[in-house]
């Protein structure tokens, strides 16, 4: 199991029961103590977990985002998987908002390519994967850069936006059920719904581990939603407010 395998799997089991005794968690891992501890210290520095004598706590609120290139680690092969998906909706002559997340930022790969496409972004990592390819005119909005999330937000990144019309909106969430999108953030939530209300269509990234998720903001409702793009089916239920609601399902 490679190591962001492991993380992923600690945060599940941490999710689940909060607090759980390092030795449970070396038998469930199968991995060594040395081997715990390390992986323990690099969750623990992000601010996912407190580690006390024989335990690991939860103490990731709701609303605490993981630093962008920790996120862009995570679920990578899925990543790769949604957008050589999404990338049927792409063409020539478009203009597309992109958001801040690291799975939307897969999509670089996708719009090399294409000719006289315009992309207005919110994400550094975004931006990055984009400079140097000539065919793309790239756009970066103002504003003031979110600590560890990699992506500009405020008034100025939302007046900046104003500017723009697209014909495609691809965004990510932190979880989709039969209520709508969540997102941990109001602030990536106003720049995400600013991009929505100037765009032709909205299209979701969302990997299967997000079915299902809430927090504390909802973003929109599924009917706002053109399509969602995906690795895995959602289960019958949330199959079902997706067709009701108009939207494609991709996988």
């Amino acid at each position: 199991m490679f190591k962001n395998e492991r993380l992923n799997r600690i945060m599940t089991i941490l999710e689940h029961k909060k607090v759980v005794s390092t030795t449970t968690l070396e038998k469930t891992l199968f991995v060594s103590n040395s081997t715990l501890r390390r992986d323990l210290m690099t969750l623990e520095r992000l601010d996912k977990v407190h580690r006390s004598f024989g335990y690991v706590e939860l103490v990731k609120p709701d609303n605490l985002e993981l630093p962008y290139l920790f996120r862009g680690q995570e679920r990578a092969h899925e990543k790769h998987q949604i957008a050589a998906t999404a990338s049927v909706f792409l063409g020539d002559n478009q203009a597309i908002f992109i958001d801040s997340s690291s799975t939307a930022s897969f999509l670089a790969p996708y719009l090399v390519k294409l000719n006289h496409v315009i992309v207005i972004t919110n994400g550094l990592r975004v931006a990055v994967e984009l400079d140097g390819l000539p065919r793309i005119k790239t756009f970066v909005t103002g504003g003031r850069l979110r600590n560890g999330a990699g992506s500009i937000i405020g008034d100025d990144a939302i007046g900046f936006l104003n500017n723009f019309r697209a014909n495609l909106f691809f965004m990510s969430c932190v979880g989709l059920t039969n209520d709508g999108v969540f997102m941990s953030s109001q602030e990536q939530s106003s720049v995400k719904r600013a991009m929505m209300q100037h765009a032709e269509k909205t299209i979701l990234l969302c990997d299967h581990s997000k079915y299902n998720v809430k927090s504390y903001y909802r973003l929109c409702h599924e009917e706002e939603l053109e399509a969602v793009v995906s690795d895995d089916k959602p289960d019958q239920s949330l199959a079902t407010s997706l067709e009701d609601a108009g939207v494609e399902m991709l996988v």
